[in-house]
C-alpha cells in the first residue's frame, strides 16, 4: 500500500480537469459535489471508449449533488465500454456502500482509507489498490500501519466489514495495458510497483527519423539504445513522457548531447507541461533542439473543465514571445478559455527558439504519425475475416476453456473435457438460423483478446503480471491451430523477456537472433498471398516460433506457465465447397511478476567456466538455430573451450554425448570431464561442430 494524502480544495465550488488521449478520457474532480453539477451536460461531452474518474480531491457529494451524479453515471455508461474510479476518498466510498448503482459498471482500482495514531492523535489516508490490497479487503482485516511520527501501530479508523462491504464485493479488475501507459503518462499515477519502462515506436524516411516515447522518465531510460544510429534530422515525440526524476533528466541529457555531433536538428513534439519546465530550458535546447509544439492546460468556466491543448511554436511564435498563452476555445462548448498554467511554464516561453522546420517536414511528421495509426489499426483488426464467413449462431461457433474451469470441474482428463465441450458448443452452434444477420465478433471475444489478424502474437505488460497471446493462422485442424497459438504466444513471451535484460554480455546475444527473427517475421507481411513466396515465409515463421518455444519450455524452469490460462477459438465456414471448415485459435498465457524476474535473472545469469564466460542459451537463438532445444552460448572463449575449438557466441550442447542444458549445467560437465572433453557446438551460421581437447 502506498501512503498518500488527497490532494483537498480551498473552494466549495466543483472543477473539473479533463484529459484525453484517443480513446482515453480522464476527468478529475475537485470540491464538493452539490446540485451545480450537470452530471448530463457533462458525461454528453465525453467521446471515448475508457472513462477514467479520479475522485481523489472530492470533499463532499450533497443530496442533490447525489442526484446529479446518478444521472451522470447512467448517461455516460451508455456510451462508454469502460469506467474505472480511481483514489476514491473515504466519502465516496461511503456514497459506494450506501448507493446503489453509485459507480454504475464502473470498477474502483483505488481508495483511501482513514488510519489512526491513538499515541500521536493523528489521523492519515492510505492508498489502498484493489488487486494489490484484494486478499485484506475481501478478508476484512486491513494491515496495521506504523505511525511516521512515533512508529507505533496505526488502525483503520472504521469497522471492516462496513468499510469494505462495497469493495469486497466487487469483481476482480484488470487495469488493460494502454490505461496503465494513460494514467501514468498523464496523471503521473503508480499502476505498477515497477517504474514503467520507456516505450519507442520509430518511422524512418530518407534522411529523417520520427520517434515517439511513452513511460516515465528515470533513471532506466535506454538512452544508448535510442541514440544508436541515429543521423539526419530528428523528430522525438515526448506526448507520452510521464513521471520524470531527476536520474531520468541527466539520462535525456546525456542522449541530447551523444547524438548532437550525428544529427542536423533535433524537433521536440508535443512537450508536456512538466517536461517543458525541467528539459526545454534555452540551457537543455542548445543551439540543435526546437520545440515544435507543446501542451498547456486550460479552464472552461462553463464547462467546468480543464484541458491540455496543443500549442503549435511556429504558429503562435510571435504571442509566445512575450511569455502570453494564445486565446483557445473550449473543444466542447465553444466558449473562450483561460491559461491556468504556472508562472514557470509561461517564463519560458520567450526562450523557445523560431522553429525553421519546413513544409516537407511537417509532412513527413503527419505521414509518419499515420503510418503508426495505421499500424495499431492493423493490430487491433480482424484481417482477412472480410474474405470469410463465420458459420453458426448466427454464422459462427465459439468455445472458450480455461485452466481455472477444468480445475474446478476435474472429473475428466484434460483431453477428454476439451473434446466433450467442444463438440457439444459446435453442435448447438449450428443449429442457429443461417439468415441471421451476422454477428460482430469483437462482442463475443474475451477481453483479453485485443487482435484477430492471423498469426499475430503481442504481450502486455499489467499490474501484477506480464499476458502473451498468440493468434493461429486459419487451420482446417482445431487441434493444430491450437498448438500454433500456443507457439506464437510463448515465443512473444521469449522476445519479451530478452528485451527486458539490460546486461552488456547479453546485448551481444540479442544481436545473433534480433536480425534473424525480424527477417522471418518482415517476410510474411512482404510476400504476395498467391505466391509460393508467402506460403514458404508462412513455414519459416511458424518453425522459427515452434523452436523458440521448445527452447523456452526446456530451459525456463517453472516460469514457463505449461498449459495456457485461457484458449478460445472459431470455426468458419469454407469458402468453396470442396474446402473444409477453418479454425481460428487464441492462446492466453500469463507469466507472474516473480516469474518474469527468474527468467530474466536465469538468462541473464553470467557464469565463468575455465577461463570463458557463459550464458544459458537464450530460446530466441532458435530463429538462427533451427536445431537448439538448450544449450549454453559462449561470451568469451578461453581456457578448456578455446582448446576444445570453441569460439565467441557458439553454442554449446553436448559435453561428452550429455546434453548441456543451462551454463551452470556446462559449467558442471566440464568440472566432471576433466581436461579434454568432447564438446558439441552450434556455430552461429548454422554448422555443428564437435571438437576434443
Amino acid at each position: 500500500m502506498d501512503t498518500a494524502t488527497p490532494q483537498q480544495t480551498g473552494s466549495a465550488s466543483l472543477t473539473i480537469e479533463k484529459l484525453a488521449e484517443d480513446q482515453i478520457v480522464c476527468l478529475r474532480f475537485s470540491g464538493h459535489v452539490d446540485e451545480s453539477f450537470d452530471g448530463k451536460k457533462i458525461s454528453q461531452a465525453i467521446k471515448a471508449q475508457t472513462l477514467i474518474l479520479d475522485m481523489g480531491s472530492i470533499a463532499r457529494i450533497s443530496s442533490f449533488g447525489l442526484r446529479e451524479w446518478s444521472d451522470f453515471i447512467r448517461t455516460v455508461e451508455k456510451t462508454v465500454k469502460n469506467i474505472y474510479l480511481i483514489e476514491c476518498t473515504p466519502k465516496v466510498v461511503d456514497q459506494l456502500n450506501m448507493v446503489a448503482n453509485f459507480a454504475g459498471k464502473g470498477l474502483v482500482y483505488s481508495f483511501y482509507a482513514p488510519y489512526r495514531c491513538d499515541f500521536c492523535d493523528l489521523d492519515r489516508q492510505i492508498l489502498f489498490q484493489v488487486d494489490r490490497d484484494r486478499d485484506a479487503v475481501r478478508n476484512n482485516r486491513p494491515p496495521e500501519q506504523p505511525c511516521e511520527v512515533c512508529g507505533n501501530p496505526e488502525y483503520l479508523d472504521e469497522d471492516p466489514a462496513t468499510f469494505f462491504s462495497y469493495l469486497a464485493k466487487q469483481p476482480e479488475i484488470e487495469i488493460p495495458s494502454d490505461v496503465a501507459t494513460f494514467l501514468s503518462s498523464k496523471l503521473g499515477y503508480s499502476v505498477s510497483e515497477a517504474p514503467r519502462r520507456i516505450q519507442v515506436e520509430k518511422h524512418v524516411d530518407a534522411r529523417s527519423t520520427y520517434l515517439k516515447l511513452a513511460g516515465n522518465l528515470d533513471g532506466s531510460f535506454p538512452r544508448e539504445k535510442i541514440a544508436e544510429g541515429l543521423e539526419g534530422t530528428i523528430v522525438i515525440d515526448v506526448a507520452g513522457i510521464g513521471g520524470i526524476d531527476p536520474a531520468g533528466a541527466a539520462e535525456w541529457r546525456g542522449l541530447i548531447a551523444m547524438v548532437g555531433p550525428f544529427v542536423e536538428r533535433i524537433y521536440l513534439l508535443g512537450c508536456p507541461p512538466a517536461f517543458l519546465e525541467r528539459l526545454a530550458r534555452r540551457e537543455d535546447l542548445g543551439e540543435d533542439v526546437e520545440v515544435l509544439s507543446f501542451s498547456m492546460p486550460y479552464a472552461c468556466n462553463t464547462c467546468s473543465t480543464t484541458v491540455g491543448k496543443a500549442i503549435d511554436v511556429g504558429e503562435h511564435y510571435e504571442i509566445l514571445k512575450f511569455a502570453t498563452p494564445p486565446e483557445m476555445k473550449c473543444d466542447d462548448c465553444k466558449s473562450q478559455t483561460t491559461c491556468v498554467a504556472s508562472e514557470t511554464l509561461l517564463s519560458q516561453l520567450p526562450a523557445l527558439p523560431q522553429p525553421t522546420a519546413t513544409n516537407e517536414l511537417r509532412k513527413f511528421i503527419k505521414e509518419a504519425q499515420q503510418q503508426q495509426r495505421r499500424e495499431r489499426a492493423v493490430a487491433a483488426a480482424t484481417a482477412a475475416q472480410a474474405q470469410k464467413t463465420p458459420v453458426g449462431v448466427p454464422g459462427y461457433v465459439t468455445a472458450l476453456l480455461s485452466v481455472s474451469t477444468l480445475a474446478v470441474l476435474g472429473l475428466v482428463a484434460y483431453l477428454g473435457y476439451e473434446r466433450y465441450l467442444g463438440e457439444d458448443d459446435v453442435a448447438a452452434g449450428a443449429a442457429g438460423d443461417p439468415g441471421a444477420q451476422e454477428p460482430d465478433l469483437t462482442e463475443h471475444r474475451p477481453d483479453w483478446i485485443t487482435t484477430g489478424a492471423p498469426g499475430t502474437a503481442y504481450c502486455s505488460d499489467l499490474i501484477n503480471r506480464l499476458v502473451c497471446v498468440g493468434v493461429s493462422e486459419y487451420r482446417p485442424d482445431r487441434q493444430e491451430a491450437r498448438v500454433e497459438a500456443n507457439r506464437a504466444a510463448k515465443e512473444e513471451l521469449a522476445n519479451e523477456v530478452g528485451l527486458k535484460i539490460e546486461g552488456d554480455r547479453f546485448r551481444d546475444i540479442r544481436e545473433l537472433y534480433a536480425s534473424a527473427r525480424r527477417d522471418a517475421v518482415v517476410a510474411v507481411s512482404d510476400a504476395q498471398v498467391d505466391d509460393q513466396d508467402y506460403a514458404e515465409a508462412l513455414e519459416r515463421r511458424r518453425e522459427g516460433r515452434a523452436t523458440v518455444s521448445r527452447a523456452l519450455e526446456q530451459t525456463g524452469g517453472a516460469a514457463v506457465p505449461g498449459q495456457p490460462t485461457d484458449w478460445y477459438w472459431e470455426e468458419y465456414e469454407p469458402r468453396d465447397e470442396d474446402e473444409d471448415a477453418e479454425y481460428l485459435v487464441f492462446s492466453r498465457f500469463d507469466v507472474s511478476m516473480d516469474g518474469l524476474r527468474n527468467l530474466v535473472e536465469r538468462y541473464d545469469d553470467v557464469v565463468e567456466v575455465g577461463g570463458s564466460t557463459v550464458l544459458t542459451a537464450f530460446p530466441s537463438l532458435g530463429w538462427s538455430h533451427p536445431e537448439l532445444e538448450a544449450g549454453a552460448v559462449v561470451t568469451e572463449a578461453g581456457g578448456v573451450l578455446s582448446r576444445a575449438g570453441v569460439q565467441a557466441h557458439d553454442i554449446v550442447v553436448e559435453v561428452d554425448g550429455e546434453p548441456v542444458r543451462s551454463a551452470r549445467d556446462l559449467a558442471e560437465a566440464l568440472r566432471r570431464a576433466g581436461g579434454s572433453p568432447q564438446i558439441e557446438a552450434l556455430r552461429p551460421g548454422g554448422d555443428r561442430i564437435e571438437s576434443g581437447g
